[in-house]
């Protein structure tokens, strides 16, 4: 939705019409506006980092290495959750590597880039 709404906003900000049917590349060339969900997981690799290289006692911290260990599992697919979307990019010693500013910061670009593919796909 906020893909769709950011593309309406360049479309306004240039006086074109979506039954002109020009690509939407064509459109971010003229507007030279950063993609929304892009500039959303550059902040959220940013956040991250920044949360890792914390104390331990913050919540977020804690929570993100939390396993619940008791009950069933459901049926079906796993769930996808943040730290598989984190070893993706950064590896299975993602903590590790986040403790690396220079290393972590070269690592955000290649997120954001991995989940742009993504939705370009699907």
């Amino acid at each position: 939705m906020l893909e769709h709404c950011q593309r309406a906003m360049e479309r306004s900000m240039i006086g074109i019409k979506k039954e002109d049917k020009i690509q939407n590349t064509v459109i971010r060339s003229k507007t030279k506006v950063t993609d929304v969900l892009t500039r959303i997981d550059s902040l959220k690799w940013r956040w991250t980092g920044h949360m890792l290289r914390g104390t331990q006692e913050k919540w977020s911290n804690i929570i993100t290495g939390w396993y619940p260990r008791e009950g069933r599992r459901n049926r079906g697919r796993q769930s996808k959750r943040w730290e598989d979307e984190l070893k993706l990019t950064a590896g299975p010693k993602w903590r590790r590597v986040a403790r690396d500013r220079v290393q972590w910061k070269l690592l955000e670009e290649a997120f954001a880039k991995r989940h742009t593919e993504l939705r370009d796909i699907s």
